[in-house]
């Protein structure tokens, strides 16, 4: 039987946050570290980091969205996030982070810190309406509020990408889509961003006890994972396996069974399997992990006794037509798998044939790789990108991952993960060397 999306639900003492993790922690009187040019991201990071801290007043027309953003910071990692800390050396994805009825951004200390550590910057708006100290207006769920806010806060905070003065000035991918993630209430606001109230930003998405919002919008290409417990008395259980089901691949369910509506968000039962899965596919989807791709399985089922895994990690391609060809705007010529791949890439060719095809292959969070239609070969960064690319390669590996930037002028950039710099054409090989976008590390992405 169909799930009645608009099913009210009695949110009540039970569906509000009981357990409030406060920051306490002092302002910090260090300087902000220089931004980092956005060359620097070369792969997800391996190390964890401090976190910092910082507000902002900001608002969507006259509803106030006090927001405090979770980021990776400069100094020990382990302690309690302190207010204006230095950032931290390099350039960070976005993911966004919903808290539920009777919350704040403290209150969910267990799921937003997790990914500051890890290397996200996590924006955490207060909610006007269902924060702790409101009346609990959970109709701005329904209707679309929360949802918009949330696609409101993503908007400033992208923006401070390239405000002067501020300390995110060059530390934030805008490269890559962003993530977005809630729990009860805030999972529900999550999943309103792919189906009712669509944001064409999101690149990854994790619903924890949400119920279905609406039918998934074509203009939304996210990765999904929901995490649910099966014996849920606010959020249904089947309500998200609904949505589970309508979305399309790539996507995920961690079930954690005998479970209520928030046991496993805590520091007791199952924490560890959620937030490990958690992470790891905010990992994959933002910074094209496949290490974490692949152990994403043994995240969510390291106690198999308590928790259930089910997937389809399966990606479309980037383009509806997934066979292209690059035409350098330096020179307007089309970059050839020379010699049927045996020797470097070069732009140097007038017109299109089959050493001038390549299939792209959407590697997820805007990663792509790409596959010589002459030889069957994925095109390596040479040599950790010290040397020309060459189309030899049977699998996919970081020297094969690349970012593909869409630039504003309606050219593609491309950016090797293996060392942040961006792929450059000019009278000899392509070579993985630049720094910063200009005609050289522009190409035309042609069809067929």
């Amino acid at each position: 039987m169909a799930i009645d999306r608009r099913v009210f639900l009695g949110f009540g003492v039970a569906g509000a946050v009981a357990a409030v993790h406060a920051y306490g922690a002092p302002a910090a009187t260090a300087s902000p570290s220089s931004p980092s040019s956005p060359s620097s991201l070369a792969a997800a990071p391996t190390r964890r980091f401090a976190i910092g801290v910082r507000e902002y007043a900001w608002s969507r027309g006259n509803r106030r969205l006090t927001t405090r953003i979770f980021y990776p910071a400069s100094g020990t990692p382990g302690g309690s996030p302190v207010v204006n800390a230095p950032i931290a050396d390099g350039v960070f994805p976005v993911c966004e982070f919903s808290h539920g009825l009777g919350g704040n951004p403290e209150s969910y200390a267990p799921l937003i810190r997790p990914l500051a550590e890890a290397g996200f910057v996590v924006p955490a708006p207060v909610f006007p309406t269902t924060s702790s100290g409101t009346s609990g207006n959970i109709q701005d769920v329904y209707n679309g509020n929360q949802s918009r806010d949330v696609s409101q806060v993503i908007t400033n905070t992208l923006a401070l990408a390239t405000t002067a003065g501020d300390p995110f000035a060059g530390h934030l991918d805008t490269t890559v889509g962003v993530g977005v993630a809630g729990h009860s209430l805030g999972g529900m606001t999550t999943h309103g961003l792919l189906t009712a109230w669509p944001d064409s930003r999101i690149a990854a998405a994790v619903p924890f006890a949400c119920v279905d919002m609406g039918n998934p919008s074509s203009a939304v290409k996210a990765k999904v994972l929901f995490v649910h417990g099966d014996q849920d008395p606010i959020c249904q259980y089947s309500s998200a396996r609904q949505a589970y089901g309508e979305l399309p691949a790539p996507k995920a369910f961690l079930t954690h069974r005998g479970t209520g509506h928030d046991q496993y968000i805590w520091s007791g039962y199952n924490y560890t399997q959620t937030v490990a899965t958690y992470v790891d596919w905010m990992r994959w989807s933002l910074y094209a992990d496949t290490v974490a791709r692949d152990r994403l399985a043994a995240d969510a089922t390291s106690n198999t006794s308590t928790t259930a895994w089910e997937s389809d990690l399966t990606s479309a391609p980037t383009d509806p037509t997934s066979v292209v060809s690059l035409r350098a705007r330096v020179n307007n010529q089309y970059v050839c798998a020379e010699n049927a791949g045996a020797d470097p890439l070069v732009a140097n060719r007038a017109s299109v044939g089959d050493w001038e095809r390549f299939d792209l292959v959407d590697l997820g969070g805007g990663a792509v790789a790409l596959r010589a239609r002459v030889n069957g070969r994925y095109v390596c960064a040479e040599n950790a990108g010290a040397g020309a690319l060459v189309a030899n390669r049977t699998a996919v590996g970081p020297w094969e991952t690349f970012q593909l930037v869409r630039n504003s002028d309606g050219t593609v950039s491309l950016r090797a993960q293996v060392n942040g710099r961006y792929v450059s054409a000019g009278a000899g090989p392509l070579i993985a060397d630049g720094t910063a976008i200009g005609p050289a590390q522009s190409f035309d992405l042609v069809n067929g």
